[in-house]
């Protein structure tokens, strides 16, 4: 007779990430439940980068049409706290210029906040809507500046349409060519406005993983990373629990259910709050290879507005009208969606899409994923394309 093995047995999670133990994540892994780590990670005192938060406030309800203030709240590395010394609006670019105080210092975490309007600043009545890059520097003793916090920020109101599908994404390249990081992935997971990421990459040649979670409210997210390690091994039997150490941190701008920017930031090694940010192209990409359109073949759902029922579509036919557009119909041939590529490095990706009865549009979907299309109909009601599961 053969032998009897103990059979191992992985449950894939739908609990909220900040409800898991320490001990769980460690024995689900799949869990994600990166939550349980405190966003200051360091062993004594943080790092600028790691402890800030930053927002926009409007300046008074009575005017919201001032450009509003921008908040930069935290943990400072000292008792001698920063102060702003200017401010640059550049494009979708905001810098901050700091000066800590001189004095006798002690090396503890202290509360602080600052308060500046960049859009003032540059004489301007209003800021632009959308996303902006910003950087707080802090200037050196010899006069030079250092970077040492990145965060994005949304001008306007959230953007909920972006949100990511669940499952691997990759790094591809820039759209001005700068090269993808070779081997370099993540997967991504969102649980209602929980958003866990896996970040797959190397060190030293060697594999090495980081994980973390945020709540996520718009299509922006900022997630700090721990770099697990002391794990044991698959076959080595019981072993303790891993450890987590402070790791790098991302940004990301969710372009599309299938699309992101991202920044990568790390601390440089011996230089106290100075960051490395590393700009990225996420995306999640098919795992079958040929014509980009036979991705989207197979049954779909479509949903228009609140209705309670969904229309069942198959596109079971693929035709290719040029090299920058592909169409799948439905057996019959009257039901046809219609995308337009957009080809970043060597990767064409779908990124407007027509669904058409007939001569009838039925909807156009600006927000294009893998298992996902959103969109608008002619009447403005939103309209969901839902790939359904084989």
């Amino acid at each position: 007779m053969g032998a009897h093995y103990p059979k191992m047995m992985a449950y894939r999670t739908t609990n909220s990430l900040t409800s898991i133990s320490v001990g769980r994540c460690c024995m689900l892994f799949g869990a994600l439940a990166f939550a349980v780590f405190s966003p200051n990670r360091a062993a004594a005192v943080g790092r600028v980068d790691d402890d800030i938060q930053v927002r926009l406030e409007r300046a008074s309800e009575y005017a919201p049409q001032w450009p509003p203030d921008l908040v930069i709240e935290g943990l400072w590395t000292s008792t001698c706290l920063p102060t702003v010394l200017d401010t640059h609006l550049r494009d979708r670019s905001i810098d901050i210029e700091m000066e800590a105080a001189n004095g006798h210092c002690a090396e503890a975490s202290t509360p602080f906040r600052l308060k500046v309007n960049p859009a003032r600043e540059a004489g301007l009545q209003e800021l632009a809507l959308g996303v902006y890059q910003l950087r707080i520097f802090l200037r050196q003793a010899g006069g030079g500046s250092e970077l040492i916090a990145f965060r994005l920020l949304r001008s306007g109101a959230l953007d909920p349409h972006s949100r990511p599908e669940n499952g691997f994404w990759w790094s591809i390249p820039t759209l001005d060519e700068k090269p993808a990081l070779t081997g370099n992935g993540l997967s991504i997971e969102q649980q209602g406005e929980n958003l866990a990421v896996t970040w797959l990459s190397y060190e030293g040649g060697r594999p090495v993983w980081y994980f973390g979670s945020t709540p996520m409210y718009g299509s922006l997210a900022h997630v700090d990373l721990v770099r697990m390690v002391g794990g044991g091994e698959a076959f080595s039997g019981p072993n303790s629990a891993p450890d987590a150490e402070p790791g790098l941190s991302i940004n990301l701008q969710f372009i599309s259910p299938s699309h992101a920017n991202a920044w990568l930031v790390q601390h440089t090694p011996l230089e106290g709050n100075t960051i490395e940010v590393q700009p990225l192209n996420l995306a999640r990409l098919p795992f079958a290879g040929g014509h980009p359109g036979s991705n989207w073949q197979g049954q779909w759902a479509l949903v228009i507005g609140n209705a309670e029922q969904a229309r069942i579509i198959e596109f079971s036919t693929l035709a290719t009208a040029d090299a920058e557009t592909f169409q799948v119909s439905d057996r019959l041939g009257s039901v046809s969606l219609r995308c337009r590529l957009d080809r970043v490095g060597k990767h064409a990706l779908p990124a407007l899409c027509s669904l058409s009865d007939g001569a009838d549009i039925l909807a156009d979907f600006d927000q294009v994923g893998l298992d996902r299309l959103s969109g608008l109909n002619a009447d403005g009601e939103p309209v969901r394309l839902v790939r359904l599961p084989q």
